[in-house]
């Protein structure tokens, strides 16, 4: 499905340069600089929440469940809309929708940020996502317009480090929030962010749109959006109710894959499909989009668990939980900073067999924190997981995108995100629940303190644990009682979060693996710069 891109002359705003100008577009750093906020704004959203899930749970009366899909419902739109927000920008131009999709963004943050039930919040979560899409799909294209191929892979390396620090200042920018306001801050500072992006979009981003669109493939989106939104919702359901073979859990679950393959089976045959299947014919885009899954779905499910690690087992406060997380924001930075160059000079495929076997390694620490574990340990243990984060994103998604011909750019990006997007959501749906149902088993009935119609409701998670010991404590029930139950509680969620942490360290392993056998080596001093194969 080529698409032979043309230049519209708006009455208004930036001159249009053509993609193939030999110098690139004159203000293409800029631009840029633009697109790399508008990913730190998305991204930022993924764990900026991640802080704040504690007192949200406190203040909705959120189960475990709810929570998951509060994380998830983001991820999910975003993930299922990638593709069609590619197409409307190739349609109407990528200008335009930018700045409407982070208008639909600005506008579901400000009533997320004040929800009056959990059921709300996940509404306009979804809705944010939904928005937000627009940004992945959209940006790469924009650079790739504004870009020479020669300049492209630094611009990408670039753009991509925005994204690894959106990711890693959420829980800093949450947890400096929290301190001083309620939890729908976090949400709410999305606005000023949004509508700095929104202004800097209209005034410097040229207007592109393809000559010939692609009509849209109303199947493949719908089909997309099903498919997973079962999937992920049978794993949520399992992990919050404890029984897999439960109709509520299992068919779901039967039903997602059924989709998934349907999809594939559509998309083969469309003439316009949304997930273009030629394009994992290629070992090398289909193992740097499965690494980037793989990472994703790690960083994302652990830092799940590790926000009520430092908050409930801890007793750090959201703000303390934020800075302890500056480690891992900072050893994001860094390494995704040099990964580009690391890349060229040991290549892609040692660079992130290296990149996720640090965070393999970083996984088998949290595995192994306890309640009072020096603070030491804790910082350096996410300094190495977000190193490794960090040393993965670029040249993973890189060699996925090298090989994309530059027709189909627009499409291999939406790919690349949509891919490393759903990891994010599995990653909280299967690690979350993988947690859930650990903490339940080792739980029990909390030593006769709950009776069996209560285990269900406030034993589901530790957080609902202990806000139903300190209602007992305020009732007149034995202290020591009280204690010994609370101190079970967070034996039994370390024991989960080492099973769930372990089962991230495999899925690092895997990774690694994968990149050492299909992503290339190092390149030869006499090669030219690399092509699209």
């Amino acid at each position: 499905m080529a698409m032979t891109p043309r230049d519209t002359e708006p009455r208004t705003g930036p001159p249009t340069v053509p993609a193939s100008a030999p110098a690139g577009h004159p203000r293409r750093w800029l631009i840029l600089l633009v697109m790399s906020l508008c990913m730190f704004v998305a991204t930022l959203d993924n764990t900026i929440l991640t802080v704040a899930l504690a007192p949200i749970q406190q203040a909705l009366e959120a189960t475990n469940g709810e929570l998951q899909w509060v994380m998830d419902a983001y991820a999910l739109t975003f993930a299922a809309l990638l593709f069609t927000a590619g197409l409307l920008g190739d349609r109407f131009g990528r200008r335009w929708v930018l700045a409407a999709g982070l208008l639909v963004f600005l506008i579901a943050s400000a009533f997320a940020s004040w929800s009056a039930d959990p059921a709300q919040l996940i509404m306009w979560r979804a809705l944010m996502g939904l928005g937000a899409a627009v940004v992945p799909g959209c940006s790469m294209a924009v650079i790739i317009d504004a870009f020479v191929p020669e300049e492209r892979p630094k611009a990408i390396a670039l753009w991509s480090v925005a994204t690894g620090v959106g990711i890693a200042a959420g829980p800093v920018v949450g947890g400096a929030l929290l301190a001083s306001f309620w939890w729908g801050s976090a949400l709410l500072v999305n606005v000023p962010l949004a509508l700095v992006a929104i202004v800097l979009i209209v005034w410097l981003v040229p207007q592109r749109r393809a000559e010939h669109p692609v009509p849209l493939d109303l199947p493949g989106m719908l089909l997309s959006i099903l498919a997973v939104g079962s999937l992920v919702y049978g794993i949520i359901a399992g992990g919050e109710g404890g029984s897999w073979i439960a109709p509520g859990v299992a068919g779901p679950i039967a039903a997602g894959l059924v989709l998934l393959v349907v999809l594939i089976l559509v998309e083969r045959r469309s003439d316009n499909p949304s997930i273009d299947p030629e394009l994992f014919r290629s070992a090398r885009f289909t193992a740097g989009s499965g690494v980037l899954a793989c990472s994703f779905f790690v960083a994302m499910g652990v830092g799940f668990i590790l926000t009520f690690y430092l908050q409930q087992v801890r007793g750090n406060s959201p703000v303390e939980a934020g800075l302890l997380t500056l480690a891992y924001a900072v050893g994001t930075t860094v390494a995704g900073a040099k990964s580009s160059r690391l890349a060229d000079r040991m290549g892609p495929s040692a660079t992130v067999a290296v990149g996720m076997a640090a965070m393999g390694a970083g996984c088998l620490a949290v595995s192994g924190l306890g309640e009072h574990t020096p603070v030491w340990i804790v910082e350096l243990t996410q300094v190495v997981f977000g190193a490794g984060f960090g040393l993965t994103l670029s040249p993973a998604m890189a060699v996925a995108l090298a090989v994309v011909p530059d027709a189909k750019a627009g499409a291999g990006s939406a790919v690349v995100n949509t891919v490393r997007h759903l990891g994010s959501a599995l990653g909280v749906a299967v690690l979350g629940a993988v947690l859930g149902v650990v903490y339940r088993d080792r739980f029990g009935d909390g030593g006769g303190l709950f009776s069996h119609t209560q285990q269900a409701a406030e034993t589901n998670s530790l957080g609902s644990t202990l806000l139903r010991l300190a209602h007992l404590g305020s009732t007149g029930h034995d202290p020591q009682a009280l204690a010994a139950a609370a101190a079970h509680a967070k034996d039994s969620f370390l024991a989960a979060m080492q099973t769930a942490t372990w089962i991230g360290a495999g899925f690092c392993l895997m990774a690694a693996l994968i990149a050492l056998r299909w992503l290339p080596g190092r390149p030869s001093r006499s090669a030219g710069p690399p092509g699209r194969r």
